[in-house]
């Protein structure tokens, strides 16, 4: 049923008219008794109407028309009769249910009704009941009438006020004086830079005058998202278009866009892939790229594809806006003139109150010139110490004893993190309330949006405030009425560590362009003071502007874009300021190891895939595998879980044992994405159940419940980006609502408009309460806007039924999705663990070493899962139960803060694992030694199990890409070529390989030959979708055997010199190495041997046999456990258990007696 025929059911035949009659619903062509839209066009008609209304409201004040009713605003006969859109209302095109502007007018009705209300309890004057209904209809919609007209008088009076009071405000700011300036430049040249310090306007009042000069197809880029929708709104407001779309705001899968649109706020990352489906960006005349000065990666990109479109768009035009900080780098970029602004800004006296001798690595004049003279910079590491509130303290006791309270000036610090704005709001909270003067209040982002907000309310009066804040209220918030600020110089910043792919949480010294930006945040106001915490030639010696991102962060999703759009080899790509080659060949390493690049890095049809998904490569990948083996909700929980921070909430050594206890019931031994899904179910079934608010179920948790709203939101953008990406592959989608599911979404939909009209409305700045606690939980009270929208998005109770328990099956599948994407990023336990004490266990990768567990980690709380084994056992099938324990953690990301750590952690079995998804597999000469990715050493003492596990791995990974491959060319509708395996080898030299390599590449020819037969692209057809459900089936199932499967064997890490012996060939030393004993590099290694699969070197390490017969009766199988056990009688390999090795020995004439022995 189509949605217009759905409206049509709901309208009725008939409905009250302004009378109370029932009249036929249809929309006459004879002029109505009242028509508001006939009068709104008629000067003198409207006039008279306004006239006649306030005469009406003065003869009804006199004589009361109502008596307690003021809660009752009007009845829905009235709705229906003058603002429901879809029953021909009266004011329905200019008021529509349901609108800001419906509200608002409620809310005037409701004043006006309250004046025409009578005090007593005389019901004479209103209808009696015996009366007819119409009576009241009638009484009612003449008010309503009238009510309409003052409304409209009151809104042109307050609009006429508004245009006034804008125009002056607009008058003030520096940038109106360069309107004409800017549309001359344009006029004559295709980029204009603008470059303007944060006060100036140019955000706001660039765009406004571009459409006064007659662009009317205008993009304005901003690095983030609430930059867009917040601009949107004031460049709406200030263009009195607040209820249209003219001017409107899009972001990653959420916006306000129509074909009215003239202006529109996006960000950077959405208008790439714009210019990605539509190279010439042929809906835009002028793009404004704002902020151009942060030095945000996609920033960086967008304006080097922005340079070459201009190549081939001649009538297209570019305007760039920066602060004055490095201007001159842009401008020489594009060869484009540049319009100076003035901020506006009054004068900061700035004071240098350094306590401390300076800083050795901040100052050292011969570091401080390789610093300039470098053409990658890097951000200046400061000392490691811990925050002392002293200088700080004599800062406000200067202000309380130099500025009267009577003046106004609040007072900003900057702090480097949030462990140092806590640490110093409780020391200066202290002073607070014993001075009884001051209100702390911490800001960092990490905070929710309520505590955020409080730092644009107003203190009390003879109260100051002092905002204690990260970086983020340099740039992205602007706080009226501060006059001092004390900047300690620091700041926290993500770096990445390109050779131990790791990303770095340090501290640095900020740059002199940031200094400046935070002495500027006094003097907005009014004249200020800025008391910088270090010496002034400590200033002298920082560096001069920030390190750009594209020099400090991984390069992935910024080099699968540039091979997606055909641009070459990145090395040579035209930056604007390049990365380091490092860091290039790093990422473009990690981008073959996700299969996105080939081994000649051109692009895969996986590539085009994740680079056309508006998520995280990673991310896109794991979401791709989910649909091919049918286990896409619990993915899109724990991918959205992956890509926001973690719901737990920190606890302290003091805190509540409640919590802890309560928190260890979500608890997975399979690892934090195993326990984000317990938390989602948990949490589901509270909101399901209705008994208690989920608010206090995370509170008593230990949960931030923002953060499992943004789980929601984004698993809901994740199931659209896969609809997308295959229309139909999610069922729900396309399920129709039921008739009381859509009442009750009707009815939260009402409720939601309400709550955020109410909640816009509220927005007024508060005063401060000096008793509330300055940072506190949030209120149980009020609307819950967020479980609202959440109902609305949402249908719970499929969302349960779909979150239900997971099958073992499941699991570990859903580990190996895991692994295939996160794949080599794998830790293994130190050796050393199981003597270390519980919390000081560390794990190793082949990049970096001594690596923690991360406190928020599910696995930090219980080490003993990871810890290892308690005594020193050889491993081997003697002693089976310890040979079978090969436990690695895969891991999302490192992050190194006070010390480096594991973040994101699955417990996942080693040997098969490393087996599935190793990128190099060598073996010596009877395969009892293999080492994977030239990293891990794995020995067997039976070699026919090496063999069998080495056929079953390499059936299993090609049957995997394979239908991976049908997957990516079912969604991109075009062919996706599998590479063939066909290296040359003789008869002869196949007759002596072990047994399960003949196997291999008698498979190889086999698949090579149904390839050439079968080398175009099946249409997908219902049976085609069946066939291929039974493959990922099949394949499931050997997996999960697979998996359930146990491996005799050792596996460990080798040693650098003992690698070094087990490979006999490496690259010859360049000139720089000669002379220089060789260290292990595994990029050094030459591949020797025989060449079995593209992964899989047969005889390429130099190595004894590790094989050895062990008597069957000395094979202590465990009763629980299955293996993989080789029968030396039949010469066949199994995956049994030890009650059916005895029951075969049995039928290969071995009696039991003889095995128990």
């Amino acid at each position: 049923m189509s949605r217009r025929s759905r409206r049509a059911d709901i309208v009725p035949e008939e409905r009250y008219d302004i009378d109370g009659r029932l009249v036929k619903n249809d929309v006459p062509k004879k002029p109505k008794a009242w028509n508001l839209s006939s009068i709104m066009r008629d000067p003198v008609k409207k006039a008279q109407a306004i006239k006649d209304a306030q005469d009406y409201v003065k003869s009804k004040k006199k004589h009361k028309l109502f008596t307690h009713d003021t809660d009752r605003m009007w009845g829905p006969e009235i709705d229906d009769l003058f603002f429901n859109k879809r029953r021909q209302g009266l004011a329905a095109w200019i008021v529509p249910r349901g609108s800001p502007i419906y509200y608002e007018f409620e809310g005037f009705y409701k004043k006006l009704k309250e004046s025409l209300t009578s005090d007593d309890l005389d019901t004479s004057r209103e209808p009696s009941s015996s009366s007819s209904s119409s009576n009241l209809l009638q009484v009612e919609s003449e008010l309503i009438r009238h009510a309409l007209m003052l409304f409209q008088d009151f809104q042109e009076k307050k609009t006429a006020s508004l245009k006034t009071k804008i125009e002056t405000m607009r008058n003030e700011l520096p940038i109106s004086a360069y309107a004409n300036a800017i549309v001359t430049t344009l006029a004559h040249h295709r980029v204009l830079l603008v470059a303007g310090d944060t006060g100036c306007g140019k955000s706001t009042q660039v765009p406004q005058i571009l459409m006064k000069a007659g662009f009317n197809k205008i993009a304005c880029t901003q690095p983030r998202r609430i930059a867009c929708s917040s601009l949107a709104r004031r460049v709406s407001y200030e263009t009195l278009n607040e209820y249209g779309s003219e001017i409107a705001y899009q972001v990653r899968f959420e916006g306000t866009k129509t074909r009215h649109t003239r202006c529109l706020f996006l960000t950077e990352g959405l208008l790439l892939r714009q210019y990605a489906a539509d190279p010439t960006l042929s809906a835009y005349d002028v793009i404004i790229v704002d902020e151009v000065h942060e030095r945000h990666m996609m920033g960086d990109f967008l304006l080097a594809l922005l340079k070459k479109l201009l190549q081939t768009r001649k009538d297209l035009h570019v305007v760039l806006m920066s602060a004055t900080i490095n201007a001159e780098l842009f401008a020489q970029y594009f060869d484009a003139p540049t319009l100076n602004v003035p901020g506006r800004m009054y004068t900061v006296k700035t004071h240098y109150w350094s306590e401390k001798k300076d800083d050795k690595n901040l100052v050292d004049d011969a570091a401080y010139r390789r610093r300039q003279a470098a053409t990658i910079k890097e951000s200046i590491p400061s000392r490691s110490e811990p925050v002392d509130p002293g200088p700080y303290l004599k800062v406000i006791e200067y202000i309380d004893q130099s500025i009267p309270s009577t003046e106004r000036g609040d007072l900003l610090i900057f702090m480097s993190g949030i462990n140092e704005i806590m640490s110093l709001a409780e020391t200066l909270k202290e002073y607070a309330d014993h001075k009884k003067n001051w209100i702390i209040l911490p800001l960092h982002s990490t905070l929710s949006v309520d505590e955020q907000d409080k730092v644009f309310d107003i203190p009390p009066e003879g109260v100051r405030k002092c905002i204690i804040s990260s970086n983020i209220a340099e740039t992205s918030l602007t706080i009226d009425g501060i006059r001092f600020v004390i900047d300690s110089g620091k700041v926290k910043e993500l770096s990445h560590d390109a050779t131990a792919n790791m990303s770095k949480l340090s501290e640095f010294w900020v740059s002199q362009a940031s200094a400046a930006q935070r002495k500027g945040r006094s003097g907005r106001t009014g004249p200020g003071e800025c008391f910088r915490l270090y010496s002034e030639n400590e200033f002298n010696h920082m560096n001069d502007f920030p390190v750009p991102e594209i020099q400090r962060a991984p390069l992935e999703p910024l080099l699968l874009q540039i091979k997606a759009l055909g641009f070459g080899d990145p090395r040579s790509f035209d930056f604007i300021e390049a990365p380091s080659m490092d860091a290039i060949n790093v990422s473009m390493e990690f981008l073959q190891n996700l299969g996105a690049l080939d081994s000649d890095e051109n692009i895969t049809g996986l590539g085009r895939v994740l680079a056309n998904l508006p998520v995280d490569a990673i991310i896109g990948k794991m979401l791709l595998m989910a649909t091919v083996f049918n286990l896409v909700d619990p993915v899109i929980t724990i991918a959205a879980g992956m890509s926001v921070q973690s719901p737990f909430t920190r606890l302290s050594n003091q805190g509540d044992n409640e919590v802890v206890r309560n928190r260890r019931t979500l608890d997975s031994s399979h690892g934090d994405p195993f326990t984000l899904l317990n938390v989602w179910q948990g949490w589901l079934d509270v909101k399901a159940d209705r008994k208690t608010t989920s608010r206090n179920w995370c509170r008593k948790h230990g949960i931030e419940e923002h953060r499992l709203y943004e789980i929601a939101k984004i698993r809901r953008q994740f199931e659209k980006v896969l609809n997308d990406f295959q229309p139909g592959l999610l069922d729900y989608f396309k399920d129709t609502p039921d008739e009381e599911r859509e009442a009750k979404r009707r009815s939260d939909r009402e409720l939601l408009r309400r709550g955020r009209f109410e909640q816009k409305s509220s927005k007024r700045r508060r005063v401060l309460d000096m008793d509330q606690e300055s940072w506190q939980l949030e209120s149980e009270q009020g609307t819950d806007i967020r479980d609202l929208e959440f109902s609305m998005a949402n249908d719970i109770s499929r969302l349960v039924h779909r979150a239900a328990s997971l099958s073992d099956r499941d699991i570990q599948i859903i580990k190996l999705i895991i692994c295939s994407s996160l794949y080599p990023q794998l830790a293994i336990g130190d050796e050393h663990n199981p003597y270390r004490p519980s919390n000081e266990i560390v794990f190793n990768t082949p990049v970096k070493s001594f690596l923690s567990l991360h406190p928020t980690s599910v696995i930090a709380a219980h080490p003993s899962w990871v810890q290892g084994l308690g005594k020193n056992v050889r491993k081997d099938d003697a002693d089976v139960e310890q040979s079978l324990d090969h436990q690695l953690l895969c891991y999302l990301r490192l992050l190194e803060t006070t010390r480096p750590y594991l973040l994101d952690i699955t417990r996942v079995p080693g040997i098969h694992v490393l087996f599935l998804f190793g990128k190099t597999i060598d073996t010596n000469a009877d395969c009892s030694v293999i080492v994977v990715d030239r990293h891990y050493v794995i020995e067997f003492r039976t070699t026919q199990v090496a063999e069998h596990i080495l056929y079953l791995a390499y059936k299993l990974r090609s049957t995997w890409a394979r239908l991976l491959s049908k997957r990516v060319s079912r969604g991109i509708r075009e062919p996706v070529e599998m590479k063939l395996e066909n290296y040359i080898i003789t008869d002869s030299v196949k007759q002596g390989l072990p047994k399960g390599l003949q196997d291999i590449l008698a498979d190889q020819e086999r698949m090579n030959q149904g390839q050439q037969h079968h080398a175009f692209m099946e249409m997908w057809t219902p049976a085609v979708e069946a066939k291929f459900q039974s493959e990922v089936a099949s394949l499931t199932a050997k997996l999960y055997d697979c998996m359930q499967t146990a491996v005799s064997a050792t596996l460990r890490v080798g040693k650098p010199s003992e690698l070094m012996k087990m490979y006999p060939k490496f690259k010859p030393p360049s000139e720089n190495e000669q002379g220089i004993p060789r260290s292990w590099n595994p990029r050094d290694v030459l591949v020797s041997g025989i060449q079995i699969t593209s992964n899989i070197v047969y005889n390429s390490l130099d190595t004894p046999s590790m094989a050895s017969q062990v008597p069957v009766q000395e094979e202590a199988i465990p009763e629980s456990v299955r293996m993989y056990w080789h029968c030396p009688h039949c010469d066949s390999t199994y995956s049994v258990t030890r009650k059916q090795v005895l029951e075969h020995l049995a039928t290969c004439g071995v009696s039991a007696d003889a095995v128990e022995g």
